[in-house]
């Protein structure tokens, strides 16, 4: 069974509310687990085939990236939002302005400092790699 964006969201609030303390993080990425999302899944009444578990917990994951508190020190959370939000901006020429203007604009970015070179370059880099498949690089054209 397929979870709708009702259902797929009502895990996500669950998790925020029993794991809040872990929001913000310190880690690029959303801290989730399978224990978290199984316990959340149970507590919503949700039975899911193993098999769907992946697909679960990148939606669960990605709904949880809109809501949860975000800091610049989250650039792999805030490039998969920018990628989702913003499909059309080309990554190739991208400054680095644009960006932090982008990220400042997401609805639960919470930072109010500036960001350090190193992790707006970490946004950029992780944003084009969400997008790899679709810019039809070389290798060389990847990384000059």
């Amino acid at each position: 069974m397929e979870l709708n964006d009702a259902e797929i969201s009502l895990v996500a609030g669950i998790i925020l509310e029993d794991y809040g303390h872990l929001f913000p993080s310190t880690y690029p990425d959303i801290p989730l687990n399978l224990t978290m999302l199984k316990s959340s899944l149970v507590k919503a009444g949700i039975l899911v085939e193993k098999n769907e578990i992946p697909d679960i917990m990148e939606r669960v994951e990605l709904a949880l990236a809109a809501i949860v508190p975000l800091k610049w020190s989250n650039y792999g959370s805030i490039a998969i939002l920018l990628n989702q939000q913003y499909p059309d901006e080309e990554l190739l020429e991208i400054s680095v302005q644009r960006v932090a203007e982008l990220t400042r604009a997401l609805p639960n970015f919470r930072d109010e400092g500036m960001p350090e070179e190193d992790v707006m370059d970490s946004i950029i880099y992780t944003w084009i790699s969400l997008t790899d498949e679709d810019l039809d690089l070389n290798e060389d054209e990847a990384w000059s």
